[in-house]
């Protein structure tokens, strides 16, 4: 079986960063800078782009990839923007490495049992009152060309996100018509799920 790093390496083996420079906008619109000593988790953040805005807004930034040159460039964007990230090689069938304030996710899909085991890594990566802010591709995304996997049991409908979060306060859950452009990997109009949610105190 080819490992998931075997996959992402090839792809992310090239000067250009393949999904841009810049954070994904719903995530901009979605994390509020952060309050001092705050801190913010970007699994399987590929060149690093997430978590280096992150840092940019003043959390303590831990990202991770499945594929270690992506995790090099990372390192190498934080290093241009003059911002500090914790940048690791992670896989997120594992657990999470630590608990944190922020958690988001950008456009990350799986078969049906990966896909378990990755909400429940985001459960146990976000802390007590922590904040998750996630956006992935819907159904409507099948027919459009601007990323994604074509098979449906890897794409999200609001039931299934709902679902999954069921147990978090969720604050927001919209199904998103917008334009994508997100490096030559992400162009063009697309069809997302977006959620912005809170775990309780208690948990």
């Amino acid at each position: 079986m080819t490992h998931p790093a075997d996959f992402w390496n090839p792809k992310f083996e090239t000067e250009e960063y393949i999904f841009g420079t810049e954070a994904n906008s719903f995530i901009k619109a979605a994390i509020p800078p952060a309050r001092a000593g705050q801190t913010a988790y970007a699994p399987a953040d590929g060149e690093g782009r997430n978590g280096v805005y992150l840092a940019e807004i003043g959390y303590q930034v831990t990202t991770t990839d499945i594929a270690d040159k992506a995790v090099a460039k990372a390192k190498a964007l934080a290093q241009s923007r003059g911002v500090s990230i914790h940048a690791m090689v992670g896989d997120i069938m594992a657990d999470p490495p630590g608990q944190f304030d922020v958690v988001i996710v950008s456009f990350m899909h799986f078969r049906p049992d990966d896909h378990r085991h990755f909400v429940a890594h985001l459960h146990k990566a976000l802390a007590p009152g922590g904040l998750l802010a996630f956006e992935g591709y819907s159904l409507d995304q099948i027919p459009l060309t601007s990323g994604g996997p074509k098979s449906p049991d890897m794409l999200y409908t609001r039931e299934q996100i709902e679902s999954d979060f069921a147990d978090l306060d969720i604050l927001l859950i919209q199904d998103a018509k917008r334009r994508l452009n997100e490096g030559p990997r992400h162009q063009g109009e697309a069809a997302t799920i977006q959620l912005i949610a809170r775990k309780g105190h208690g948990q």
